[in-house]
């Protein structure tokens, strides 16, 4: 509902395709389009991209320095100075390489906007709730129980993404059920309880804001 509010976008798929310029023949259209320029000016943020991707080297360590980049943008994007309208940061993964051409499994991070005094007065960043309307909180158990239909069911692509796994098992290139679970992401209960609160519930603006 906010148009001027911007994404800093760190999940542009050319940065992570290891075949940009190689196009099959009768290969379908790239969901995104890039202009020279765009590119470029993601080439000047490239040094920041690659600091903010590092994985951890020391899953126990108390002190990750590995975030500290991150976190530096997390301030300046929440401070936001020079009023950039600089809401959030859009990333990938690190822990799913064989899903970076998928648009499903990109993350979004949108830190709050709030002073001490905000901090004290209000249950949620009065910023960020004016710009959102949610669905109400429901028990993840009570979801499951429902035998919900949705209004545009698919079979035919349940069916072939199950085939598809059949395939693999069969060719022996079925990797780690973690790394392909956005490439199945129809399958799964994740996507059937999104489909079936987007359809059945009322979504409303945050209140305590």
């Amino acid at each position: 509902e906010d148009d001027k509010s911007l994404l800093l976008n760190l999940s542009a798929d050319f940065l992570y395709k290891t075949r940009l310029f190689l196009k099959r023949k009768n290969a379908p259209k790239p969901i995104e389009k890039y202009s020279t320029s765009t590119m470029l000016s993601y080439l000047a943020l490239w040094p920041l991209i690659l600091a903010c991707n590092y994985l951890k080297k020391h899953n126990d360590a108390s002190f990750i320095q590995e975030y500290i980049i991150p976190n530096l943008l997390m301030q300046w994007i929440s401070r936001d100075i020079n009023n950039n309208n600089i809401i959030g940061i859009a990333y990938r993964s690190t822990k799913l390489p064989a899903n970076t051409d998928s648009r499903k499994g990109i993350n979004v991070v949108l830190p709050p906007k709030a002073r001490y005094e905000d901090i004290k007065g209000y249950d949620f960043c009065p910023v960020l709730s004016d710009k959102f309307k949610f669905t109400p909180p429901v028990s993840w158990q009570v979801l499951k129980t429902l035998e919900y239909v949705p209004l545009r069911q698919s079979f035919s692509d349940r069916e072939n993404l199950s085939e598809e796994l059949r395939r693999k098992k069969s060719w022996e290139i079925m990797g780690n059920i973690d790394d392909e679970i956005l490439s199945i992401y129809k399958l799964s209960d994740f996507y059937k309880l999104e489909v079936c609160m987007d359809e059945i519930l009322v979504y409303d603006e945050i209140f305590g804001g």
